[in-house]
């Protein structure tokens, strides 16, 4: 249980893709075989393809999973590759902080709109830059906190100090 609470954004990203891929695989099967197309496949495959994305790179981000080149920090003394990472760290903080306040503004100008087959709020789809982001920011500061607390050598380890 321990593992899946804290796992929990890499399991809800996977299931969010489970159900795009079935409802589109269905959506195709139906369409291909019975000349059918499901009303809500799109809205639902969207949906659920956004939360996908977005809780996927708050994943990605907790666990060092974007790219990265470090060819030109790796090859600097131990101490000033900290002050980098420590830099680096607080831009991506700031920036994840700024997305989220921004989304919520997006999210709360668009709650009128609805989606046109389900009739629900589009809240529900948009709120996923909210969580994603969100979920960012969290990650950011705890990736910070951890850059400051470890030793300088430790992150970059292969490079010579």
């Amino acid at each position: 249980m321990k593992k899946i609470l804290k796992n929990l954004d890499a399991y809800f990203a996977g299931f969010m893709f489970a159900i795009t891929l079935c409802v589109v695989v269905v959506n195709v099967f139906t369409r291909y075989f019975a000349n059918y197309i499901i009303p809500w496949g799109e809205e639902v495959a969207t949906t659920c393809f956004v939360y996908t994305t977005f809780v996927g790179a708050a994943w990605c981000l907790r666990t060092h999973q974007h790219v990265g080149v470090d060819l030109l920090v790796d090859k600097l003394p131990a101490g000033v590759r900290k002050v980098v990472h420590i830099l680096t760290d607080i831009i991506i903080l700031l920036t994840n902080g700024y997305i989220t306040y921004l989304s919520y503004q997006f999210v709360m100008s668009s709650r009128v709109k609805t989606m046109p087959i389900l009739k629900v709020s589009s809240v529900w789809l948009n709120a996923a830059l909210i969580l994603g982001f969100g979920l960012m920011t969290i990650y950011s500061l705890i990736n910070l906190i951890q850059t400051i607390r470890q030793p300088a050598a430790k992150r970059g380890e292969g490079a010579e100090a």
